[in-house]
């Protein structure tokens, strides 16, 4: 009877030991617990580079609150006047003898009489101030920021906005025509304008 008692209790550790190591396996893998420091790892670096954006962002913001609008702006206000290019003027593009577009040649200068990028929108008006009052202004564009950016161009030396206009009419030979354009800075809000006699 106790030789039977035994054998039975030597069993029943034999069926309880595997399993509660292999629970233990089970709920503490070493798998899981290096994908728990590595996540660890991950999370700590993360809260590192968003601490450190926090404190760049901190930082601009005071910077930005000590300086009031007008301070900034004067900064950045580096426009001073416009001019319309020398090679400005009537051009037959096709070569078919007769000048069909007006390129307009745009330089936007700065303070130290450098050409700048500047973004705004241009106006170009074209007149014959010797026609009747009523037909001295001929044609008129508006060129949109986006265009105006497109149209930015030139050398090394020499840069300028290129505005190509078609026109409906032939410029009349031995004619005096004057361009005009006026220039709205989107940076500033200045409005600046160059007006130039060209002929065909």
């Amino acid at each position: 009877m106790k030789q039977r008692i035994g054998i039975f209790i030597l069993m029943a550790m034999a069926a309880i030991l595997p399993a509660g190591c292999g629970g233990r396996a089970q709920q503490h893998p070493w798998g899981t617990l290096k994908e728990c420091e590595d996540q660890n790892t991950d999370l700590s670096l993360q809260i590192q580079t968003l601490q450190t954006q926090n404190d760049q962002l901190t930082e601009q913001v005071a910077t930005l609150s000590s300086l009031n609008g007008k301070t900034r702006l004067a900064a950045l206000d580096t426009l001073e006047k416009i001019r319309i290019g020398k090679y400005t003027g009537f051009y037959d593009s096709d070569e078919n003898g007769t000048k069909e577009s007006l390129v307009v040649y745009l330089e936007p200068l700065d303070t130290a009489q450098d050409t700048v990028k500047a973004p705004g929108q241009a106006t170009i008006e074209l007149w014959n101030l010797n026609a009747p009052e009523n037909n001295d202004k001929l044609k008129e564009w508006t060129i949109p920021p986006d265009q105006l950016y497109a149209a930015w161009g030139g050398t090394i030396f020499h840069s300028y906005y290129r505005i190509a206009l078609p026109l409906e009419t032939a410029p009349q030979p031995q004619t005096e025509y004057t361009l005009k354009v006026t220039f709205t800075d989107y940076l500033s809000g200045k409005i600046l304008s160059d007006q130039k006699v060209i002929q065909p």
